[in-house]
């Protein structure tokens, strides 16, 4: 068994997701953000508009085609399509940023997006991946009780470690590694306790920020 320094720097992850997209031509992965699309619209919190407004041109891609519907016919929205984050290829077109934030979690097959992702980037395009973090504090507190906190359609957990190994397996290098916060909601009490983990250590913060490109060779190690 080995042991692997952890990074121990903590980041806004909406605001370093937004720096990355700027001025971009970004594909932004599960933008709908269902089911809590109307949610984020009403409070001007829906990170696909933020993400549009930022970069140079967005196409938002998701697999629900319901909220897809709904954000076009009721909110106006055209830049989002429907399409499947592990068959990318299909649209056919190259982007400088590939933005996967909170998808990585729920795929069937992690290797089959990474393949994909690589298809759309353009040269020296980032990969940028956000994900819940498997040794979250927050989520540990309830395990002595008999429950395990978790999204109902999450099938994977990373820990820093891990997300590299599988990533660079499929020859992207990683550029930037940081952990991030959720912000504070009801019940306080979790997030708290979260806070002062984070503390202690990013590592035990509620997520992963992690920021690749292929090297101009394609070898993960250039």
């Amino acid at each position: 068994m080995d042991h692997f320094k952890l990074p121990r720097s903590l980041v806004d992850r909406e605001k370093f997701i937004l720096k990355t997209c700027v001025g971009k031509r970004v594909l932004h992965l599960g933008c709908a953000d269902a089911p809590y699309t109307a949610e984020r619209l009403q409070s001007g919190t829906w990170l696909h508009d933020k993400v549009t407004a930022v970069s140079a041109e967005c196409l938002g891609v998701d697999m629900d085609r319901e909220s897809i519907a709904w954000l076009q016919q009721t909110h106006g929205v055209t830049n989002i399509v429907y399409g499947n984050a592990e068959a990318l290829d299909t649209l056919n077109d190259k982007f400088d940023v590939v933005l996967a934030g909170e998808i990585a979690e729920h795929l069937n097959n992690p290797g089959s997006f990474l393949e994909s992702a690589r298809s759309v980037l353009a040269p020296n395009g980032k990969l940028l991946i956000t994900t819940t973090n498997a040794f979250c504090f927050r989520r540990f507190v309830r395990i002595p009780f008999g429950y395990e906190s978790i999204h109902p359609d999450h099938t994977y957990y990373y820990s820093h470690v891990t997300l590299e190994t599988l990533v660079k397996r499929f020859g992207y290098r990683l550029l930037e590694a940081h952990a991030y916060r959720l912000p504070n909601r009801k019940p306080v009490l979790p997030y708290l306790l979260e806070r002062l983990a984070s503390a202690v250590t990013p590592n035990w913060a509620e997520g992963i920020v992690h920021l690749y490109r292929v090297p101009p060779d394609g070898a993960a190690h250039a």
